[in-house]
C-alpha cells in the first residue's frame, strides 16, 4: 500500500473515531441531561407529595378530634341507671326522645331485639335498625357509634346514634333516631373553623352523603356535590376529581363517618406550579445547550488532534478492539454454558431428585401397611418422620421449580379478567375456606394483560397465606379488591390474621423467609418469593403492610398494558436489602 493511500486510510479511521467519541459524548450530555431531568421530575413529585401528605396530616387530625367528640356522646353510666331495669316501659323512651330532641328512640337487648321504643318509632324505623351500621357497632362492644345517613318521613334525612351500656341484664344498646339538622349544626359550625385555601370540607357517611359540610348551603343528606368526590366515602386516602381539585380523606373512628378536605390543586401544589415549575427546566435546557455546543467545539479540536497521531496508536487501538471482542466471545460462551447448566439441574430436580423421594415415601408407606404392628412406638414414629422429611423435600423442589420457571416457562402475556381468576383461586381453596370458616370477599377487578396462569397462582399464594395464618378463635374475613389509576391496576388483599412486625416487610418476600417454625404452619417460605418474581415478571411491584395480631395487606400494582417489547422484568433471587435477618426455617 502506498503511502497515501495509507495516510488517506489512517484519515478515515481517525474521521469514525472522532465521530464514534464525539457522538459518544452527545449521548453521554443527553443521558446525563435526562439523568437531572428525572431527578428534578422526581423532586417535584416528592414536593405533590409532601403537599398531599400534610393536607392528609390536617384531615386525620380533625378526624381524630371529631372521634373525641363522637365518643364523649356516651353516658354509659347514666344510661345503665335509667335503663338497666329488668323491665323499661315505652313511656320512658317517649320521655327520652322528647328530652333529647329526636324522632324517636328505642332501647334493644344484647340480639337486637327491641325492649322498649317511644311512640314515635315506625316500622320502617324497626327494620332499618336491624341493619344499622350504628347498631352492630354499639352491640359489638362500642361505647357509642354514628350510623349513616337515611330517608326518613317525607325523604326527610335521619340519623341512628346508638349507645352500648352493661346491665345486670346482659348489655344494652339506646338508640336515638335523630334528624340531620340536630348534628349538621354543630358539625358544620365545627368544620366552618378548619382553615381552607380555595377549598371547602364535609363529613360524609359510607354512601357519600352529607353529613356536615363547612359550606352552610350544602343540601344535608344528599350525596356530596362534585363529579368524582362521592370515592372519599369509598375508602380512597386522597385523589383528583372535577375541575382540578384534590381531595384527602380520614375516616372517623367508631362511624362509617369519613373526614373530606378539598382544595384547588393551584393552592396544593402552588410549590410546583406556574413559574416555580418550570424555571428550572429552562436552566436546565440552558445548560444542556451549553454542553452540547462544548461537544461541538471537542468535536472540532480532536479532528485537528487526529492528524499528529501515529500509526503504532491506530494498531494499538485495533488490538484493544480485538481483545475486547475477543472477551465478549468468551462472555458469550459462559453465558451459554451457564443456561445449558441450569437447564440441566431444573432436569435433575424434576426427576432424578425427586424419584428417590417418591420411593422414599412409597417404602414407608408399605412399610407402615405391612410391618406396623412389629414396630415399636419409637420406631412407628421415626417411620412418620421420615415419610414427612420425604414429603417436605418434594415441596421444597416443587417450589423451586415452579419459582424457576416463572421467567423461562411462563405463558405470552394476553388480556386476563382478574375476575374469573380470583373465582378459580376461590374455587381452588373452597376447602381451606369450609375448614377456617373464613369470609373471603371479592369486589370488582379489572383486566390486564398478563400470564393467565401467573395470576391465578398469585391469587392462590396471598388468599391462602391469609386463611394459614389466621388468629386462634377470630373468624378470618380476607378482602381482595382493586382500582386502576394512570393505567396502574392497583389489587389488594387485605386480612384480619396474625400480621407481622413492619421491620420484616421486604425481608419476607425473599425465599426460604418465614416469621413462624415450620411446625406451626406448613409451607416452604417460598410462596410470597414466588408472588414477587410473578409480579416483577410482569413489570409491577409487591409490597406489604401490617402489624402483629392486626392483619396484614399486600399490595399489587400492574400495569394494564404490558409494554410493546413484552420483556420480561429483572429479578432478584435474594434482594440486597437493609432490613434485620429473619429466622429462616426450611419446611
Amino acid at each position: 500500500m502506498s503511502g497515501k493511500a495509507a495516510s488517506e486510510r489512517r484519515s478515515g479511521l481517525d474521521g469514525r473515531r472522532i465521530d464514534v467519541i464525539s457522538t459518544g459524548a452527545g449521548i453521554a450530555v443527553v443521558a446525563i441531561l435526562v439523568l437531572f431531568a428525572m431527578q428534578l421530575h422526581a423532586t417535584q413529585t416528592n414536593s405533590r407529595s409532601r403537599s398531599v401528605a400534610r393536607f392528609q396530616e390536617r384531615a386525620e387530625i380533625v378526624s381524630a378530634l371529631m372521634q373525641a367528640v363522637v365518643a364523649s356522646a356516651g353516658a354509659p353510666a347514666e344510661n345503665a341507671r335509667q335503663y338497666g331495669g329488668a323491665r323499661v316501659d315505652d313511656a320512658t323512651l317517649d320521655r327520652t326522645a322528647a328530652r333529647g330532641h329526636v324522632a324517636a328512640a328505642a332501647l334493644l337487648d344484647a340480639h337486637g331485639a327491641v325492649l322498649a321504643a317511644s311512640s314515635g318509632l315506625t316500622d320502617a324505623d324497626r327494620a332499618r335498625l336491624r341493619g344499622s351500621s350504628a347498631v352492630r357497632a354499639a352491640l359489638g362492644g362500642a361505647p357509642v357509634a354514628f350510623g349513616d345517613v337515611a330517608d326518613g318521613p317525607a325523604a326527610a334525612p335521619l340519623v341512628d346514634l346508638a349507645a352500648g351500656f352493661a346491665t345486670p341484664h346482659g348489655r344494652r344498646v339506646l338508640v336515638e333516631v335523630a334528624p340531620i339538622s340536630a348534628l349538621s349544626t354543630f358539625l358544620n359550625a365545627y368544620l366552618a373553623r378548619i382553615p381552607t385555601r380555595s377549598g371547602t370540607a364535609y363529613v360524609l357517611d359510607a354512601h357519600g352523603r352529607v353529613v356536615g359540610a363547612r359550606d352552610p348551603a350544602t343540601a344535608m343528606g344528599r350525596t356530596v356535590p362534585g363529579r368524582g368526590l362521592a370515592a372519599a366515602a369509598g375508602g380512597a386516602r386522597d385523589g383528583g376529581y372535577a375541575g382540578g381539585r384534590h381531595y384527602v380523606a380520614a375516616p372517623v373512628p367508631g362511624t362509617t363517618w369519613r373526614v373530606v378536605l378539598t382544595t384547588s390543586d393551584t393552592a396544593l401544589f402552588s410549590s410546583v406550579t406556574g413559574w416555580r415549575k418550570w424555571l428550572p427546566w429552562l436552566i436546565l435546557a440552558a445548560l444542556g445547550l451549553t454542553a452540547l455546543g462544548f461537544v461541538a467545539v471537542l468535536r472540532r479540536a480532536m479532528r485537528a488532534a487526529a492528524q499528529l497521531r501515529a500509526a503504532n496508536d491506530r494498531l494499538a487501538e485495533s488490538n484493544a478492539q480485538l481483545e475486547s471482542a475477543n472477551a465478549l466471545l468468551r462472555h458469550a460462551a459462559e453465558l451459554a454454558r451457564s443456561n445449558a447448566e441450569l437447564e440441566q439441574f431444573a432436569s435433575i430436580a424434576s426427576h432424578d431428585l425427586q424419584e428417590p423421594l417418591r420411593k422414599v415415601q412409597t417404602f414407608a408407606a408399605q412399610i407402615n401397611a405391612t410391618e406396623a404392628d412389629r414396630l415399636s412406638e419409637q420406631g412407628q414414629d421415626f417411620l412418620r418422620r421420615m415419610s414427612d422429611a420425604a414429603g417436605r423435600m418434594r415441596a421444597l423442589i416443587d417450589d423451586l421449580l415452579a419459582f424457576s420457571r416463572v421467567s423461562t416457562k411462563g405463558r405470552p402475556f394476553a388480556p386476563v379478567a382478574l375476575d374469573d381468576v380470583a373465582a378459580q383461586a376461590l374455587s381452588d381453596l373452597e376447602i381451606a375456606i369450609a375448614e377456617s370458616d373464613a369470609r373471603v370477599t371479592v369486589g370488582a377487578l379489572p383486566e390486564v394483560e398478563a400470564d393467565a396462569v401467573q395470576m391465578r397462582q398469585l391469587l392462590l399464594n396471598l388468599i391462602g397465606n391469609a386463611l394459614k395464618f389466621r388468629r386462634e378463635g377470630v373468624t378470618p374475613v380476607v378482602r381482595v379488591d382493586a382500582h386502576v389509576a394512570d393505567g396502574i391496576a392497583e389489587l389488594t388483599v387485605a386480612d384480619n390474621g396474625l400480621g407481622f412486625d413492619p421491620r420484616f416487610a421486604t425481608r419476607i418476600f425473599r425465599a426460604f423467609e418465614r416469621l413462624h417454625g415450620a411446625g406451626s404452619y406448613p409451607g416452604t417460605g417460598i410462596g410470597l418469593a414466588l408472588c414477587r418474581k410473578i409480579v416483577e415478571r410482569h413489570h409491577g411491584t409487591i409490597t406489604a403492610d401490617g402489624a402483629e395480631n392486626e392483619g396484614a395487606t399486600f399490595t399489587v400494582r400492574l400495569p394494564v398494558r404490558q409494554p410493546d417489547d413484552g420483556a420480561p422484568a429483572p429479578t432478584q433471587l435474594f434482594p440486597n436489602d437493609d432490613h434485620p435477618e429473619v429466622p429462616h426455617a426450611l419446611a
